[in-house]
């Protein structure tokens, strides 16, 4: 494994000295100054005492712990490099509004890296936290935004004042940026939806594609009606309670690290890598989220609904005179259809969350369009002709009936298309 890479949450960064930042700093990726020692040094489980290697951290951890080579921390004492052994440039765990804080203290001062607001990182969470979150119904927003925003690295808003709505943001300039209150509730509602999409990514290979298509209905759902239902009340009782229990202190965070970053190049140059990593997050989350699968690739497989209705336009119109619409060529034709296409979709392994969201998008336009043409159906007066055609979304042709060179095609096999349909 590279020594720029992260073995916990696959970040990958410029320079070992910022990876070992990162050990120090981020909470769910934390090691201890042993560790980072063993993570770099070229024996990687290898006990400096014994010569005896393993399996990994945990297992040498253990040794450590409980054999006569606890005196190891003696043997690398020198090397300043375990706790509380220099006063200027080690990192500490400390306890800081009831959060365990990974801190780094210089020159005597306490500085806590702060992702700016809208640079938060999900790939702190476990994977099997974020199966729960996804999992979680329609409660899968607010529990994200408390997963996040527990974080004491992503605390980066507070209120100047609590008497007034103002609340200042850490900005991706290291400056703070001043919302009202309702906007601040809109950005963060919108951030919690941003958090799903990347989890959803995230956590693709671990579901089925029926599975993907539930989640994303539901993120869809949270996004379009629970944001003014429940969230808008939810959301703001939990800033409220932020700004009653650590406002003082992420104000003071916040200050202190937006000077550090004027003060130290370093310090600078290391936010604006993580800050590059959830960039590169985003990028892979909405090209993730693009349609691969075309309707001309569809169309190849399956067949061109237009050509095919309109070729036999002349017999899907006379059947409406004599038989239920459920029993209609016509209707039987789009049901299949989206059948065959949906199983299409689904045992498609390169299809994307994009082709998924698509074929459900499309089915919901066909069910809309059978719905007008059964309305049409319904009062359909004896003698007359019924339209099938809705915007254009029928027919490529509009074929005459006297017109006695025009070839049928048989439909009587369409429902069959998925059973000869070879899908790699």
């Amino acid at each position: 494994m590279s020594n720029n890479i992260c073995p916990k949450c696959k970040i990958k960064f410029k320079f070992p000295s910022m990876l070992k930042t990162h050990f120090r700093r981020s909470y769910h990726c934390l090691l201890s100054e042993e560790e980072i020692v063993i993570f770099f040094n070229n024996n990687l489980n290898k006990c400096n005492k014994c010569n005896k290697t393993f399996n990994n951290i945990q297992a040498y951890k253990r040794h450590y712990k409980e054999t006569k080579c606890s005196n190891f921390k003696d043997s690398i004492s020198n090397t300043n490099l375990i706790p509380n052994q220099t006063n200027n440039t080690t990192n500490n765990i400390i306890n800081n509004n009831n959060n365990i804080v990974n801190n780094t203290i210089i020159n005597n001062t306490i500085i806590q890296h702060i992702n700016p607001f809208g640079f938060e990182d999900v790939r702190t969470i476990p994977i099997p936290e974020m199966k729960n979150i996804l999992n979680s119904g329609n409660n899968a927003g607010l529990q994200i935004i408390k997963s996040i925003y527990n974080k004491i690295e992503n605390k980066n808003f507070y209120k100047p004042n609590m008497s007034r709505p103002e609340i200042a943001c850490l900005n991706n300039d290291f400056n703070l940026t001043i919302y009202k209150s309702k906007e601040f509730c809109d950005a963060l509602f919108d951030r919690c939806i941003t958090f799903l999409h990347h989890m959803l990514y995230l956590c693709k290979n671990e579901y089925s594609k029926s599975t993907i298509k539930n989640i994303y209905e539901n993120i869809e759902y949270i996004e379009t009606t629970m944001r003014t239902e429940i969230y808008d009340r939810q959301l703001q009782n939990i800033i409220e309670s932020e700004f009653r229990n650590n406002n003082l202190g992420n104000k003071d965070r916040i200050n202190k690290f937006i000077k550090e970053t004027k003060d130290n190049s370093e310090t600078k140059e290391q936010s604006k890598s993580l800050m590059k990593n959830v960039l590169t997050l985003t990028s892979s989350s909405d090209k993730e989220y693009k349609i691969t699968i075309s309707d001309d690739e569809i169309n190849r497989v399956f067949g061109d609904p237009k050509v095919i209705l309109g070729l036999n336009k002349r017999e899907l119109i006379e059947e409406f005179t004599f038989k239920r619409f459920e029993d209609t060529k016509f209707y039987k034709f789009w049901t299949d259809r989206i059948k065959n296409e949906t199983t299409y979709i689904n045992k498609c392994k390169t299809a994307t969350i994009g082709d998924i969201r698509n074929i459900k998008q499309r089915t919901k336009k066909i069910e809309l369009m059978l719905n007008i043409i059964q309305a049409r159906a319904d009062i359909l007066k004896p003698g007359d002709s019924i339209n099938l055609d809705v915007e254009g979304f029928i027919f490529e042709n509009d074929y005459e009936d006297e017109d006695e060179n025009v070839e049928e095609v048989d439909l009587g096999n369409i429902r069959d298309l998925e059973n000869f349909t070879e899908i790699e």
